[in-house]
């Protein structure tokens, strides 16, 4: 088969990009032909995969809010390369930056749309795109809340959300949260799976916990650092590695200064899918500090693949990857339950390797080659369904 994916970001900025790349990389190897789109943003030093890179909405403020209801000249690039390309199958990932111009414009394929975030159509999950941590809507953010939930929401319905052929949700629960968006389009729940560069290892450290993800005000590190910092005064050989970047990196070095000269708390900044399997496996656990409902948690996906127990938010998908058997779930934004339940399995080998067990058992669930049989069988059912070779 000819698959096309097209996907905001061409370089891998977080779990979408990574997934989107593990489909390529996984659908290539099994001989179909596959293209990938993104729009042109710079990568800084990470590589970039996509092949075909389309110019993103410019202009002022007025010109940029029209871009994002109709992205003209996304539309005749996407519109090019497929009558270039003529895939079989387009697979929709994050397409907020194309906008709703990315579904006339892919029209004359099969087309499946897997969720990977609380899309500008999701009604249900759109105030987490502008909440704060406690799911409250600033006065600042109101106008773009009210932008997505008035003017994006049904320029998406009308130019074509509802005519695709399904969409993937990779949880239960943002299956049932997109239900009431997706009309008669059929919903399928195919979890995600981790990179194979992730494996089962023996625990070597067992008072270093990790956090990996974006430094954003949604993945709760602010509340994992002020855990480690109640943490710090009972246990002090618990540290913390913390793996990634983003907008609040500068911040939240600056508020952990004295964790950070202590040698409780370092920060690796973003690293690769190999890099990041080193440290999980020179950590006793992963930390998901999640203020802000995750759709699946590929990260702690990873955690589980590398037999590593979990201290995870309770909150969206992640009580589907977390339980009595792998890890501990609290309550989201409540740095003292963080810290208790960290402290109760930092420093406990016997404990840690329990529930690393429970992990490595769940992780066999999340295998890649059952994904990619899962999108496959999808991709020629419903080109079978539409009398297409």
């Amino acid at each position: 088969m000819r698959i096309l994916h097209i996907v905001n970001l061409g370089f891998e900025a977080g779990g979408a990009e990574k997934f989107v790349r593990m489909l390529r990389d996984g659908q290539s190897a099994r001989g179909h032909e596959v293209r990938v789109v993104a729009l042109d943003i710079p990568s800084g030093d990470r590589p970039v995969f996509a092949d075909d890179l389309v110019p993103p909405v410019a202009g002022g403020p007025v010109g940029k809010l029209a871009g994002f209801v109709w992205h003209h000249r996304a539309y005749r690039e996407v519109r090019r390369i497929m009558r270039e390309f003529q895939p079989d199958c387009v697979h929709l990932h994050t397409v907020g930056g194309f906008g709703p111009a990315v579904f006339p414009a892919t029209r004359g394929a099969v087309r499946i749309l897997t969720i990977h975030g609380p899309e500008d159509w999701t009604r249900r999950l759109l105030r987490w795109q502008v909440a704060d941590n406690a799911g409250r809507i600033s006065p600042g953010a109101l106008l773009r809340y009210l932008h997505l939930r008035f003017l994006m929401r049904p320029a998406y319905r009308l130019f074509g959300l509802t005519r695709i052929d399904g969409f993937a949700a990779p949880s239960r629960f943002v299956a049932d949260a997109i239900r009431p968006d997706t009309g008669r389009v059929p919903v399928r729940v195919i979890p995600h799976a981790a990179d194979r560069v992730f494996a089962p290892a023996p625990v070597t450290d067992v008072w270093q916990a990790a956090f990996v993800g974006r430094l954003s005000p949604l993945k709760g590190a602010d509340v994992l650092l002020a855990a480690f910092g109640i943490l710090a005064r009972t246990q002090p050989k618990a540290r913390l590695v913390v793996v990634g970047d983003g907008p609040e990196r500068a911040r939240l070095e600056a508020e952990a200064a004295d964790l950070v000269a202590a040698g409780t708390v370092e920060f690796r900044g973003w690293l690769t899918p190999p890099e990041v399997a080193k440290c999980l496996r020179g950590s006793a656990l992963l930390a998901v500090p999640s203020t802000t409902p995750e759709i699946f948690g590929l990260t702690a996906l990873e955690a589980l693949v590398q037999g590593r127990p979990l201290v995870a938010s309770r909150i969206g998908a992640l009580p589907e990857l977390v339980g009595p058997d792998n890890g501990v779930l609290v309550a989201p934004g409540d740095a003292a339950a963080l810290a208790e339940a960290l402290g109760g399995l930092l420093g406990d080998a016997e404990q840690l390797a329990r529930l690393g067990e429970g992990s490595a058992r769940r992780a066999e669930e999340f295998d890649l080659d059952r994904c990619l049989d899962d999108y496959e069988s999808w991709y020629r059912e419903t080109l079978a369904a539409g009398g297409r070779p």
